[in-house]
C-alpha cells in the first residue's frame, strides 16, 4: 500500500476525522503503520475508543481506497494528500488539516501567499451581492486569489467577480466532487477549474452535503486564506463560523457594513463591534494587508463627482467634530458621543461612501481634505 492509498483509507473511515488522524500520526511513523496496528494498540491512544480502534484495524472490510481512486480518475479529479509535496502549505499548518484534497483545476503557492476568503449569506440581498462581486473583482484584478465556498448568494458572486477580472479563485465545497452542491453552480465550477483556479473538497467523491460537512469546509476556506472578508451575514449565518475560525487561526477579519435596519447586516456589525476591521473597498483591504493596490482601484461605491456635495447631517457633523478632537476610533467615538457602536457604524459607512472620512490602518479614521 502506498502512502496515498493509506491516507485515502484513513479519510474514508467513518468517525475518524483529521484531528484523530493527526493524533495517530504523532504515534505512528506513517499512515500505513496506522492501518496495520492492532486494535489493542490503537485503543491506548487518547480519543481513539474501542469501536473506532476496531474500525481502523478492520478497515479492509469497511473502505476501498482503490475504488475511491478509480472514482476520482473517472471524474477527472486530482488527489493530493497531506503527505504530498504539492499539498498547500497554509493548510498543513492547521491543527486539523484535511488529510486528502480532491480537486479540479490547480492551485499555486501564490494562492496561499496573497489570498482572501470572501464569505456571506446564501440569501444575500442585492446590496450584498453587489458588494461581494465588486470587491472580489477588484481584489482579483490586483492579483489576490479569492477563496470561497461555491454556495448560493455571496459565494457565487465572489467567484463570479474574480472570474470577471480574469483573476484566480478557489472554491472549497462541502460535499464530494461527484455530489457538487448546488447543482446550478456546476458551470461556474467548470469555469473556475478551466485555468482560473481550483474546485476542492476534502470529502470522499460520493459524499453528499450535510450539516456537518459545511462547517468542516469553512476551516479550509479561512485556513487557506491570509484574511477573511464577511460581506453580509445575519446573526446566525454560517459565515460567522468562518470568521471565528479565521480569528482562531490568526487571520485578519474584515467586514463590509450594511444598512442598520436589515437583519442581514447584524452579523457584520457584531463582528465590527468585536474588533473586525471595517472595509468599504478593495483598497482598504489591500492597504491593511500591505498588498500593492492597482492604480485604477476604485472605492466600492464611488460618489458622483460634484462641485456642490451634500453637506453633512447634524449627526455626521457631530462625528466629524469628535474626530477633529482626536476621538478617531469606533471605541473612542462611542465613549465621546455616548452612543452604542450599532448607531455609529452605519453613519461611518455612509460618511465613507460620501467621501467625508477615510478608514486608516489600525482601525482609525481621518477626515478627507475636501471635508475639512
Amino acid at each position: 500500500m502506498t502512502p496515498q492509498e493509506a491516507a485515502i483509507a484513513l479519510n474514508l473511515i467513518p468517525g475518524l476525522g483529521p484531528v484523530r488522524v493527526m493524533r495517530l500520526m504523532q504515534v505512528f511513523a506513517s499512515p500505513e503503520l496506522i492501518l496495520e496496528a492492532p486494535a489493542s494498540m490503537l485503543m491506548e491512544i487518547p480519543g481513539i475508543g474501542t469501536q473506532l480502534a476496531r474500525s481502523i484495524s478492520s478497515w479492509r472490510s469497511i473502505v476501498n481506497p482503490c475504488r475511491e481512486l478509480e472514482l476520482a480518475d473517472k471524474a477527472g479529479a486530482a488527489v493530493t494528500t497531506i503527505f504530498d509535496a504539492a499539498y498547500p502549505s497554509a493548510l498543513r499548518d492547521l491543527e486539523d488539516p484535511p488529510i486528502v484534497l480532491y480537486s479540479w483545476g490547480s492551485w499555486t503557492t501564490e494562492d496561499s501567499a496573497r489570498s482572501i476568503a470572501v464569505v456571506g449569506s446564501r440569501m444575500a440581498t442585492h446590496y450584498g451581492r453587489l458588494c461581494a462581486k465588486t470587491i472580489s473583482h477588484d481584489l482579483a484584478e490586483a492579483g489576490i486569489t479569492v477563496i470561497s465556498g461555491l454556495a448560493r448568494g455571496v459565494d457565487t458572486e465572489a467567484h463570479t467577480g474574480a472570474l470577471a477580472a480574469h483573476g484566480r479563485t478557489i472554491a472549497v465545497i462541502g460535499a464530494g466532487l461527484n455530489r457538487l452542491y448546488p447543482q446550478e453552480n456546476r458551470n461556474l465550477a467548470q469555469r473556475i477549474a478551466d485555468g482560473h483556479g481550483a474546485v476542492v473538497s476534502e470529502f470522499p467523491m460520493d459524499m453528499p452535503p450535510s450539516r456537518t460537512t459545511f462547517p468542516m469546509r469553512n476551516r479550509i476556506v479561512s485556513g487557506w486564506s491570509r484574511a477573511t472578508l464577511v460581506v453580509e451575514a445575519s446573526e446566525r449565518s454560517g459565515a460567522l463560523i468562518t470568521a471565528r475560525l479565521a480569528g482562531e487561526q490568526g487571520r485578519d477579519v474584515f467586514c463590509i457594513p450594511g444598512p442598520v435596519d436589515r437583519h442581514s447586516s447584524d452579523g457584520c456589525h457584531a463582528l465590527i463591534r468585536d474588533g473586525a476591521i471595517l472595509a468599504s473597498s478593495a483598497s482598504d483591504i489591500l492597504h491593511d494587508m500591505k498588498w500593492t493596490a492597482p492604480e485604477q482601484g476604485l472605492p466600492l461605491f464611488s460618489p458622483t463627482p460634484s462641485e456642490h456635495p451634500e453637506p453633512p447631517t447634524p449627526e455626521e457633523e457631530e462625528i466629524l467634530h469628535a474626530v477633529r478632537l482626536g476621538f478617531n476610533t469606533i471605541d473612542t467615538l462611542c465613549s465621546s458621543l455616548g452612543k452604542p457602536a450599532c448607531a455609529i457604524t452605519p453613519l461611518l459607512s455612509r460618511m465613507q461612501i460620501a467621501g467625508q472620512i477615510t478608514p486608516d490602518s489600525g482601525g482609525y479614521f481621518s477626515i478627507n481634505r475636501r471635508t475639512r
